[in-house]
C-alpha cells in the first residue's frame, strides 16, 4: 500500500493502452505497458490467468519480487496486488471469467476484483465469517 500511495503522490497518472476481448464465458484484457513506467493493479477476487507476450517486468507480489520476461504465464490466486516496473517495452494479458458474458468493462471488474482495495476484501471476508457463525 506504501507503494502504490507514492505512485499515486509522486508519478504522473499514465492511461495505458489496453485491448478488452471477449469470447464465450471468458473477459481478456491485454495491457501495453511501455518502458520504464511502474504500474499497481486491482485485488483480484479469484484467481486469473496471466501471460506476458513480450518484453521484461520486475513485479512485487505478497511471495517476493520477480524478475520476468516474455514468453511467460502464471496463475494469481485470490487476494492477492501486483505491483510492475517495465524494463521494456511490455504487453500482459490477463483471462477473467466471464459466465454472462457481460461486455461492459466497469461490471465484470467489480464483479473480478476488489475495486475499493483491501478494506473492501476485509469487508467481504468478515461478512463471510459472520454469515459462518451465526
Amino acid at each position: 500500500m506504501a507503494l502504490e500511495a507514492s505512485i499515486y503522490r509522486d508519478l504522473e497518472p499514465v492511461e495505458f493502452e489496453t485491448e478488452h476481448l471477449f469470447a464465450k464465458g471468458t473477459y481478456t484484457r491485454v495491457l501495453h505497458i511501455p518502458e520504464n513506467h511502474v504500474l499497481t493493479g486491482h485485488i483480484h477476487k479469484d484467481s486469473s490467468i496471466n501471460i506476458l507476450v513480450k518484453g521484461k517486468i520486475a513485479i512485487a507480489t505478497s511471495e517476493g519480487e520477480k524478475m520476468m520476461e516474455a514468453p511467460a504465464y502464471f496463475v494469481t490466486e485470490p487476494g492477492e496486488k501486483k505491483a510492475g516496473y517495465a524494463i521494456t517495452d511490455t504487453i500482459w494479458i490477463n483471462v477473467f471469467p466471464n459466465e454472462d458474458d457481460e461486455e461492459a468493462i466497469e461490471p465484470i471488474l467489480e464483479r473480478v476484483c476488489y475495486m475499493e482495495g483491501y478494506e473492501q476484501l476485509e469487508r467481504e471476508t468478515q461478512a463471510q465469517l459472520d454469515f459462518f457463525e451465526e
